[in-house]
């Protein structure tokens, strides 16, 4: 019984030791789950009940719209709006960021409002200083996506989801 034991002990040691579980500690890059990215168009579309095509127009309810999340994180995590002419975050146009959690105005899920204006721009939360974003336009209207990132608090951990919109 002794020698099994023994035998058994050894396995379990060489075992963590194949595993890392030999005293090292490995950095944890995480990343929080985004379930969940809605938004209500200037129409009343919502894409919770609708994959209808998406218009923001910056004359009708004086261009507000709403967007909400929904998010699975075990710490704080960063919510970022921001716009592109495609659906990708490199290069996109900041808009807004919020920092979400435990105790804090968004846990797990939140929403902000935004406004679309007739001189292109774009801000949420009524914010003072409203980004131009012109320089994604060669028309109006003008089909560009808006982006929900999701990142890890202080941390380059992030994933995204986007809308087609049509800004008119």
């Amino acid at each position: 019984m002794k020698k099994y034991l023994i035998l058994l002990v050894a396995t379990a040691g060489m075992l963590l030791a194949g595993c890392g579980g030999g005293g090292e500690v490995r950095a944890v890059n995480y990343v929080p789950d985004l379930h969940r990215f809605d938004l209500v168009d200037s129409y009343g579309v919502d894409t919770a009940e609708s994959n209808a095509p998406l218009a923001i127009n910056p004359y009708l309810y004086n261009g507000l719209f709403d967007i909400f999340w929904e998010v699975n994180s075990l710490e704080d995590y960063q919510v970022n709006v921001r716009i592109n002419d495609v659906p990708s975050i490199n290069h996109s146009f900041f808009i807004y960021a919020e920092v979400c959690g435990a105790g804090r105005a968004c846990d797990q899920e939140g929403g902000v409002i935004c406004e679309y204006t007739a001189d292109l721009t774009l801000s949420c939360n009524a914010d003072n200083h409203p980004t131009d974003i012109s320089a994604l336009f060669r028309q109006v209207p003008q089909k560009l996506y808006l982006i929900l990132e999701v990142c890890a608090y202080k941390s380059s951990a992030c994933v995204y989801d986007y809308y087609p919109v049509r800004m008119e």
